[in-house]
């Protein structure tokens, strides 16, 4: 039954006819429901096929895939935790509030981040890390962009401000991912963007990030992309200074080099437009409850690859 859904969601890309899209997006609702009411095989197809459809560069298809997320958008948001509404805080208030709730579920608490930082880790472990860490960062700019879809006109400057950066300015050869190649190169690492992520944890984190950007309630899409950018300096200055430790040439740690610094001014102005766009209780609370619901998906991701580094370390030990 699953494989059939599936299937029926795949057949939509080929035929692309009003029917058959139609019949495919009611497939991937009802896939989505399974995957959220806790089948864990029907999830695993679910957000699988849902990485399929975001990551497809195709531009002939992208209003058909686009309308068929959309389902399965409005199921994984009615399983969204949410939060009651509360008196809404001052722009200080409601900042300080946000960073405070991103300290405490920063990814650098994770059993898996204190062994690679501050204890002893393999270069197996550090080659696990970067695999996953160009999965997490490729797509970035995209997300960027969708993001600014939504965006009204009168803040739309600060998202393409952060966009400009991100692909490079007026030389695309400095592009935040392609400056990530440099380092998956001198480790011998998959570094294309038709790589597929083999975690689920890392479709369903990845997907989430989507979703909230496309969302039409900047709420749901700013509380990740704070998160994003506030986490950002601490954790490449953490990466920047393992890389060392691994002798890493410096040409090939120029990603992290820039990310120590660059996003410090990113998360300024995603906080300064958090400030402006949040004028309700109801925002305020869909703002805590993503950034929430996005820092579980991410522990989870993290705790898959632990266990991948965990796996390892046994093999090597039999």
């Amino acid at each position: 039954m699953i494989a059939i859904l599936a299937a029926n969601v795949r057949a939509a890309l080929g035929d692309r006819s009003p029917k058959i899209t139609a019949d495919a997006a009611q497939a991937l609702a009802r896939l989505a429901d399974r995957a959220f009411a806790g089948d864990d095989y029907a999830a695993g197809v679910y957000h699988g096929l849902v990485w399929d459809l975001h990551a497809d560069p195709d531009p002939r298809t992208y209003a058909v895939r686009r309308y068929l997320v959309e389902t399965g958008y409005a199921v994984e948001e009615a399983h969204v935790p949410r939060l009651p509404e509360a008196p809404l805080l001052a722009p200080d208030a409601l900042l300080a509030r946000l960073q405070a709730e991103q300290n405490q579920r920063t990814g650098l608490r994770h059993p898996m981040s204190e062994h690679l930082f501050h204890g002893r880790p393999s270069l197996a472990d550090l080659k696990i890390y970067l695999r996953h860490h160009w999965h997490r960062s490729r797509l970035f700019y995209r997300e960027l962009t969708e993001l600014a879809l939504s965006c009204p006109l009168g803040h739309a400057s600060v998202l393409h401000r952060n966009l400009y950066d991100e692909t490079g300015g007026e030389h695309g050869a400095q592009a935040h991912p392609v400056l990530l190649q440099r380092l998956l190169r001198h480790f011998d690492l998959p570094h294309g963007f038709d790589d597929r992520p083999a975690l689920p944890e890392a479709h369903a984190y990845l997907n989430n990030r989507i979703r909230c950007a496309r969302h039409p309630n900047l709420a749901w899409g700013l509380a990740v992309l704070f998160s994003l950018e506030a986490g950002t300096p601490a954790t490449h200055g953490n990466i920047h200074a393992l890389l060392q430790r691994f002798d890493v040439p410096e040409h090939a740690r120029e990603f992290h080099r820039v990310h120590m610094s660059a996003d410090v001014e990113h998360a300024r102005e995603t906080a300064e437009l958090i400030g402006a766009v949040i004028q309700s209780p109801a925002d305020q609370a869909i703002l805590f409850a993503s950034l929430r619901y996005h820092r579980a998906l991410g522990q989870r991701y993290f705790d898959a690859i632990w266990r991948e580094m965990q796996a390892t370390h046994d093999d090597r030990d039999r």
